[in-house]
């Protein structure tokens, strides 16, 4: 289940302030976004159509990307809407939205969600991460129930 919080903790694209936002952990390399469009207006960055988000090897795509930043240019909250997909190459998660808080510095990949990392794959309404403890939590969507499918080794040798 390390791995399943590590995956979660590579999405911090979603991290405070521009300085410090991460796509990939300890990277580095500069976030390069994409976007069939972009609008900006006063504190809010909007880009849509076909978003791509790279950072080194890790990847997020989405329809539509919001930014709301404070006054000092620090992020306070960014949400990824539709058809979002995080990778970084080992694992994926997937999902119909991402929303990040700055005041809960928590993220929480929703409606949908699937994380694949090799053959392991869960699933869930929603997955949250908090990012100054680790502390992750998969919900389930109403009315049904949080999936696992682990491997053995011998399993995955077969």
């Amino acid at each position: 289940m390390n791995s399943i919080t590590t995956l979660a903790a590579s999405t911090l694209l979603f991290v405070a302030g521009p300085a410090h936002a991460q796509l990939a952990p300890s990277s580095d390399e500069p976030i390069d976004i994409t976007g069939d469009a972009a609008e900006f207006q006063d504190n809010i960055a909007v880009w849509t159509g076909n978003v791509r988000v790279v950072q080194g090897e890790a990847i997020l795509t989405t329809e539509r990307l919001e930014a709301t930043m404070n006054d000092e240019g620090e992020f306070q909250s960014i949400q990824a809407i539709g058809a979002v997909r995080y990778s970084n190459g080992k694992e994926a998660i997937t999902g119909d939205r991402a929303d990040y808080s700055e005041k809960d510095r928590a993220i929480t990949i929703s409606d949908n969600v699937i994380v694949t990392q090799g053959k392991q794959i869960m699933s869930a309404g929603a997955v949250t991460y908090w990012i100054d403890t680790g502390k992750i939590k998969f919900a389930p969507e109403p009315g049904k129930r949080i999936r696992g499918i682990f491997y053995t080794e011998s399993e995955e040798q077969t």
